[in-house]
């Protein structure tokens, strides 16, 4: 009887772990929904299991059956992200587009991105990193060159 109720436990609360990873947690001053497009303004702060995303403004587009297809985010842009490595990356733009399909991201104007606990940096006025964190591409200004800092050690 114990480990049937163990069992039971155990069960709830791996549901409960996974629902949460899915679920995302969107707090703002105001929401705007048209069709398939939602425009989420003032203090946006999202939340999907351990990745942030700040910004002004949001602007999330849906499916038909309303599941995201693409974050937009303007103004104040800073977010945290966990790579499917586990790797907690930091940073900040003025521009950034989510593409869930693809899980790539996008960061425009004087993007910055930081792997915290390691000295690796990146800084471009465009960097693309994918979600696995196994692609990255980083492209500067003439005036403001792209720059990669990282660590040679494993």
């Amino acid at each position: 009887m114990i480990y049937r109720i163990l069992f039971i436990i155990l069960f709830l609360e791996i549901c409960h772990a996974n629902s949460k990873k899915d679920t995302i947690d969107i707090v703002a001053q105001q929401f705007k929904s048209v069709g398939n497009t939602t425009t989420i303004t003032g203090n946006v702060k999202i939340t999907k299991g351990r990745d942030t995303l700040n910004a002004d403004t949001v602007i999330v587009y849906t499916d038909k059956e309303r599941k995201p297809i693409s974050y937009e985010a303007k103004g104040n842009v800073k977010f945290t992200l966990i790579t499917d490595d586990n790797r907690e990356l930091r940073g900040k733009s003025k521009r950034l587009i989510y593409n869930v399909i693809k899980d790539e991201y996008r960061f425009y104007d004087d993007a910055f991105v930081q792997e915290i606990g390691k000295p690796n940096t990146l800084r471009g006025d465009e960097i693309i990193l994918t979600g696995d964190g196994n692609y990255a591409d980083v492209v500067g200004k003439k005036n403001a060159p792209a720059r990669v800092i990282f660590s040679l050690e494993k």
